[in-house]
C-alpha cells in the first residue's frame, strides 16, 4: 500500500511541472476542466491551492472499564483517552470545471484539487487501576499514562461541489469528497508509564488511507482568488480494515482526526501570445469600413 502513496505524490509532481510549461492555444479542446483561452479573461481555470491550520483528535466520550480477577487478586482498569492539538500544511493544484453544465441544477463537479502535505496528530491516554478486595471495595489505586505525536506525509485528492448563497456568487458553501494516503515519518512513541492494560493495546499501521468529507465557507476575494476556511473529517478507513473505522488506533483507544483549514486558491493569470483575441466580428467589420472611408 505504500506504493499507492508514492504514485499519488508522483502524479502531483508531474502535474505541477505540466502546469508550468508554455501554454499553447488549441483550436479544439474537450478537456472537462478547461477550454480555449481568451486573453480578455484575466485568469485560467487552473491554479495553485495552499492550506494550513490546526488539527485535533477527538475520542470516545465514555471511558472503557475492565474487571480482572486472577490468582494475585482483583483489579479494575479504567482507560481515559483525550485528544491533543497539532497542525498541518499542504500545497497543490486546482482545476476548475468551465464546461457548460448538462443538467438544469448545474454542474455535478465544480472543481477538483490535489496536493501533498504534512500533518501532526497527537493523543493521550491514562489508565487507572483500582485494587479491590473480595467484596469489591477499593484498597488502593495507581495511574499510568501514555502520550504521542505522530507526523505524517500525505497526498490528497478531492472533488468539489459549490453551493452559492448569494446571486453575485461571492459567497458559497464548498462540499468535497476526497481520498488521502498518509505515511508516518515521525513519532510512533509506544511508551507507557505503569500501570497499563497491555492486552487491549493496538498500534495502527504506519500507512493510512481514508475517504474524507470536507466542508468550508468560501469567499471570492477577487476574480481568480478564493479564501475557504473549513474542516476535513475522515469517514471511512480503507487500508487497514477495521470495519471501515477511520480512527487512528494508539494504545488502547481510538482517535478521530479533524483538520481545520484556512485554504487559499489562486488561479494562474491568462497568457498572451499566439492565441491573441481578435475581438467581436461586428466591431472588426466597422473598423475596416472606417479605415476604407478615410
Amino acid at each position: 500500500m505504500k506504493n499507492i502513496l508514492l504514485i499519488l505524490i508522483s502524479f502531483l509532481i508531474f502535474s505541477g511541472l505540466e502546469a508550468q510549461t508554455p501554454y499553447k492555444v488549441k483550436k479544439k479542446k474537450k478537456d472537462y476542466f478547461g477550454k480555449k483561452e481568451n486573453p480578455n479573461d484575466k485568469v485560467r481555470p487552473i491554479g495553485i491551492q495552499v492550506q494550513l491550520g490546526p488539527t485535533y483528535t477527538f475520542t470516545r466520550s465514555k471511558n472503557e472499564t475492565y474487571n480482572i480477577t486472577d490468582t494475585a487478586g482483583r483489579y479494575r482498569f479504567t482507560q481515559d483517552p483525550s485528544g491533543r492539538p497539532g497542525f498541518f500544511a499542504e500545497i497543490g493544484l486546482v482545476h476548475f470545471n468551465v464546461k457548460d453544465p448538462v443538467f438544469k441544477f448545474g454542474r455535478i463537479i465544480d472543481y477538483i484539487d490535489y496536493g501533498i502535505g504534512f500533518k501532526l496528530l497527537g493523543g493521550r491516554e491514562t489508565t487507572t487501576v483500582d485494587y479491590l478486595d473480595v467484596t469489591g471495595n477499593v484498597l488502593g489505586s495507581a495511574t499510568g499514562e501514555g502520550k504521542f505525536y505522530n507526523g505524517y506525509l500525505y497526498a490528497r485528492f478531492g472533488v468539489h461541489k459549490l453551493q452559492y448563497i448569494n446571486k453575485t456568487k461571492n459567497y458559497f458553501i464548498d462540499h468535497s469528497l476526497g481520498i488521502n494516503g498518509d505515511y508516518m515519518l515521525t513519532g510512533g512513541d509506544k511508551n507507557y508509564t505503569a500501570p497499563s492494560f497491555a492486552s487491549t493495546q493496538y498500534f495502527s499501521d504506519p500507512f493510512v488511507m481514508q475517504l474524507h468529507y470536507d466542508v468550508g465557507f468560501g469567499i471570492r476575494v477577487k476574480k481568480g482568488m478564493y479564501f475557504i476556511p473549513g474542516v476535513q473529517l475522515p469517514f471511512l478507513g480503507i487500508q487497514e480494515w477495521n470495519k471501515g473505522n477511520p480512527s487512528l488506533r494508539w494504545y488502547s483507544s481510538k482517535y478521530y482526526p479533524a483538520l481545520f483549514h484556512l485554504k487559499l486558491i489562486k488561479l494562474f493569470p491568462a497568457k498572451q501570445g499566439k492565441g491573441c483575441y481578435e475581438g467581436d466580428p461586428a466591431d472588426k467589420k466597422r473598423n475596416q469600413e472606417y479605415m476604407q472611408n478615410r
